[in-house]
């Protein structure tokens, strides 16, 4: 066979056909933008912590991350939109899966982290588990996660769970705590939880 004039043996063009064949698909979760005039320069959010998302009201839906479904998720982005997923980190409701985790000493009696702990026992005991609680997120598909109830832990725990975000590809806003690593903005909204 001739290709522009050089003679390339027939196996080489078939070899060249099945590498570019072979390139990996993007994540299922992926998608192509859309084209400029349809992002507005302030996406519309929506706080959907209760209720089911509904695609056509939003861009981006901020969902529980214990409670929202995969298949949520991926109906969504299916829709072109992102789902954040909300995480309490302090919350230690018995209902959780990992409830059974946080040790007895190191929770308070309203079912939060006692973030007043010693530092050294927050990180090798306590950040573990939140770091699990990121990684919920990131195998139901979400776009990005945003950590509440940080207030009053230690900087190292905040900077170790930011790291472990970035970690996993997911962009990290914080609603009570500062990071200079947070790299996304979240509108606050009367359906989060108080405190």
């Amino acid at each position: 066979m001739r290709i522009a004039g050089v003679r390339v043996p027939v196996s080489a063009v078939v070899v060249l056909g099945c590498v570019a064949c072979a390139t990996p698909a993007r994540p299922t979760h992926w998608y192509d933008a859309p084209p400029p005039a349809a992002v507005p320069d302030r996406l519309r959010w929506q706080w959907s912590l209760a209720a089911p998302p509904q695609a056509a009201v939003a861009d981006v839906f901020v969902l529980d991350g214990f409670t929202t479904a995969a298949a949520t998720v991926e109906d969504l982005h299916h829709a072109r939109r992102r789902a954040v997923c909300y995480l309490p980190l302090a919350e230690v409701e018995r209902d959780r899966p990992d409830a059974a985790r946080f040790p007895a000493e190191m929770t308070s009696d309203a079912g939060r982290v006692r973030w007043d702990a010693p530092e050294g026992e927050l990180r090798t005991r306590i950040t573990p588990i939140l770091t699990d609680r990121l990684r919920l997120c990131r195998d139901k598909g979400f776009d990005a996660a945003v950590l509440d109830q940080l207030a009053g832990a230690p900087s190292s725990v905040v900077d170790e769970l930011v790291q472990q975000a970035h970690r996993m590809s997911l962009p990290v806003g914080l609603l009570d705590a500062d990071h200079a690593d947070a790299d996304l903005t979240v509108p606050d909204s009367p359906d989060r939880p108080p405190g």
